[in-house]
C-alpha cells in the first residue's frame, strides 16, 4: 500500500516560496528608485518569505537524514501529491504576499490584505483600494508583478527554467495549473512547451511596455498596465483605470495585449517563431475571435443608433474594448456598462463565462470546452436519428476521446453549480441578488468585474470579511480549472 509522499509537498511548496522571495526584490528596486519607505517593507517581507520556504526545505531534509523515510525514493508521485502541492503553494503565495501591504502598513487589515494578493496571483481585477493615487510605486508594481506570475502560473514559470519537476510529475504539474483541456500529444514534452509558453509571454510583454510607453504613460505606469494586460489580470495604478488617460491609443494597445493574452501561446509561439499558420485554423481560436467580433459589432452598432457613447468610432472601440476585456476575463473598464442597461450587464455576464482559449492566462470555461459541449450537444441530435451510427466529438479533424468529453461536461457542470450556490452564500453576506451573481461569477471566472456596486469602478472594501475570504476561495478554484483544489475534498481522492 502507498503512503502518502508529504516530503515531495515540504519541498516544492518551499522552494516555490524562496522563488517568491527573490521575485519581491524587483519591487524593492522600484522602491529604492523612488525612495520610497516602502521598500523597507518589501526587503523584510522577501526574508521572512525566504526564511519560511528555506525552514520547509530544511525539514524536508532533516526528516530524509533522520532515517524516518527511508523509502521515499521508492514512492511514485501521483495526482494526489501534485494537486495538494499546487493548491498548498497557490495558497501560500498569496499568504507571503500580504506581507509588503501588510508590514509597510498600506494595508493594515490582513484581510483585505489577503485579499489582493489572491486577486494579484489569480489574476483577478477585484480590489479593495479606493485611494490607488495614493498607494506607494514600489507596491503598485508588486501588485501588477503578483498578476504578471499568477498568468503564466509560477509553476510552468519554474519548469520551463529549472529541473525540480523530473518525468511524470512534470506532466502532472503542468495539468494541474495549465488551464485549458489536457492535450495528450503535449505530454512527452511538457518542458519544452513551458519554455516555449514562457518566452512568448515574456515577449509580448516586452513589446506591450514600449508600445504603451510610446503613449501618454510614463515607463512605470506603462510597465505596470502592460504586466497587468498581458496576464490578463486587470491591475491599475489608477482609481478610474483606463479612462484616465483618455487615449484611444492605449486602449488599442491594450485591447491587443488584451487579445493576445487570452490566446493559445503555443499556437502564437509557432506564429512568431516558425511563420505558422496553424493558428488561423484553429477551431477553438476561430470560435474565440467569432465570439469577440460578434459581440463587438452588436454593443458597437446599439451604442451608436441609441447616441449612449458618441461618434461612430468611439462606439466601436468603447465596445471592443469592454468586449475584449471581458471575453479575456481581464476586468479593466473604460465605461461604466450597467448604466448602458440590465441587457448589456446580462450580456456580458455571459461572455465572462467560455472566455479565452486553452493554453493562455484567461480564466473562465474556455473556448475549448465550449466548442466540445456545442459538437458533442450536436452529436445527440444526430444519434437521435441514427442511433446505430457512430459518432465521435471531432476539433481540428481530431477525435476527442470519450474520457476527455466526460470531463468537459463534469467541469461544465461543476463550474456553473458552484458559481450558483456561491451566489446564494454570497447573497447571504448582505449583498443584493445581482450583486451575489455578478460576485460569483466574476470570482470564478478571474475577471472581477461584477454587478451592482462590485461592478465597474466598484470595490469590494465594503464586503463582509467572510465574502472577501469566500471569493478568494472562489479565485483559486477558478484559477487552479476547478479539479485541481476540489479533488482535494473527496473523500476518496485520499484512498491509497
Amino acid at each position: 500500500m502507498r503512503k502518502f509522499n508529504y516530503r515531495f509537498v515540504l519541498n516544492n511548496v518551499g522552494i516555490l516560496l524562496m522563488i517568491e522571495a527573490l521575485f519581491m526584490l524587483f519591487s524593492a528596486l522600484i522602491g529604492e528608485y523612488y525612495r520610497e519607505e516602502a521598500r523597507q517593507a518589501i526587503y523584510l517581507s522577501s526574508g521572512i518569505t525566504l526564511l519560511a520556504g528555506s525552514m520547509l526545505t530544511f525539514a524536508n531534509r532533516v526528516l530524509a537524514f533522520a532515517g524516518m523515510e527511508q523509502d521515499n525514493r521508492k514512492r511514485s508521485i501521483t495526482k494526489r501529491e501534485v494537486f495538494l502541492s499546487v493548491t498548498l503553494a497557490w495558497v501560500a503565495l498569496a499568504l507571503a504576499g500580504t506581507l509588503p501591504y501588510l508590514l509597510s502598513g498600506a494595508i493594515p487589515s490582513f484581510t483585505n490584505a489577503f485579499f489582493e494578493s489572491m486577486c494579484g496571483f489569480s489574476t483577478t481585477g477585484s480590489s479593495t483600494i479606493d485611494n490607488l493615487e495614493t498607494f506607494p510605486r514600489s507596491l503598485h508594481f508588486w501588485r501588477s508583478f503578483s498578476q504578471w506570475i499568477g498568468g503564466i502560473g509560477i509553476i510552468i514559470f519554474v519548469m520551463s527554467f529549472m529541473p525540480i519537476y523530473s518525468g511524470g510529475a512534470s506532466g502532472l504539474f503542468f495539468d494541474a495549473e495549465a488551464t485549458g483541456i489536457a492535450m495528450e500529444q503535449v505530454k512527452p514534452r511538457v518542458r519544452e512547451i513551458a519554455r516555449n509558453m514562457f518566452l512568448i509571454y515574456f515577449g509580448l510583454t516586452l513589446v506591450g511596455f514600449f508600445l504603451l510607453w510610446a503613449g501618454p504613460m510614463d515607463a512605470f505606469d506603462a510597465a505596470c498596465h502592460t504586466l497587468s494586460s498581458i496576464s490578463t489580470g486587470g491591475f491599475s495604478t489608477r482609481q478610474a483605470g483606463l479612462a484616465y488617460y483618455a487615449s484611444p491609443y492605449s486602449e488599442y494597445v491594450i485591447i491587443v495585449l488584451m487579445f493576445l493574452g487570452a490566446t493559445n501561446f503555443m499556437l502564437l509561439f509557432a506564429l512568431v517563431t516558425r511563420g505558422s499558420l496553424a493558428i488561423f485554423k484553429d477551431e477553438e481560436f476561430r470560435w474565440y475571435a467569432s465570439i469577440i467580433l460578434l459581440a463587438t459589432v452588436g454593443i458597437a452598432v446599439s451604442l451608436f443608433v441609441t447616441h449612449r457613447v458618441g461618434d461612430a468610432e468611439s462606439s466601436f472601440r468603447t465596445a471592443l474594448f469592454q468586449v475584449v476585456s471581458t471575453v479575456s476575463s481581464t476586468g479593466y473598464t473604460t465605461v461604466d456598462y450597467q448604466a448602458w442597461g440590465p441587457i448589456y450587464s446580462l450580456l456580458f455576464l455571459g461572455l465572462m463565462l467560455f472566455c479565452g482559449c486553452q493554453g493562455s492566462t484567461s480564466g473562465g470555461i474556455k473556448v475549448s470546452r465550449l466548442l466540445v459541449l456545442a459538437k458533442n450537444t450536436q452529436l445527440v441530435f444526430k444519434r437521435q436519428v441514427h442511433p446505430n451510427a457512430l459518432y465521435r466529438v471531432k476539433i481540428n479533424g481530431k477525435v476527442i476521446p470519450e474520457n476527455t468529453t466526460s470531463r468537459v461536461m463534469a467541469f461544465a457542470f461543476l463550474y456553473v453549480t458552484l458559481a450558483a450556490v456561491s451566489a446564494w452564500i454570497l447573497s447571504m453576506t448582505g449583498m443584493t441578488l445581482d450583486e451575489s451573481i455578478g460576485v460569483s461569477f466574476s470570482s470564478i471566472s478571474s475577471l472581477g468585474t461584477g454587478l451592482g456596486s462590485y461592478g465597474p469602478g466598484g470595490s469590494y472594501a465594503s464586503a463582509s470579511a467572510f465574502a472577501k475570504y469566500y471569493v478568494c476561495f472562489l479565485m483559486l478554484v477558478g484559477r487552479l480549472e476547478i479539479f485541481t483544489v476540489l479533488s482535494l475534498f473527496v473523500p476518496s481522492f485520499w484512498k491509497r
